[in-house]
């Protein structure tokens, strides 16, 4: 049940929100940042608003976000 309400469209956003926050503080803090490359695993209901939000954010970035991995170049 806890796993299932991960999924939710609520749950997901709040997520999306977490994630955008503490990659704008890894960018601020690593000013020369060129590249970031992260093995994980994102449940596929995520991939999109992940996609999202860091076209939003980082617009001159170029992103690849598959359920396994996030990369981005700045």
């Amino acid at each position: 049940r806890w796993i299932l309400s991960l999924r939710k469209p609520e749950s997901i956003a709040q997520h999306v929100t977490l994630f955008e926050q503490n990659l704008c503080e890894l960018v601020e803090q690593l000013k020369e940042f060129v590249y970031l490359d992260i093995y994980w695993y994102t449940d596929p209901e995520k991939v999109e608003p992940y996609r999202s939000m860091v076209q939003k954010r980082f617009p001159n970035s170029q992103l690849h976000i598959e359920i396994s991995r996030f990369r981005l170049w700045f």
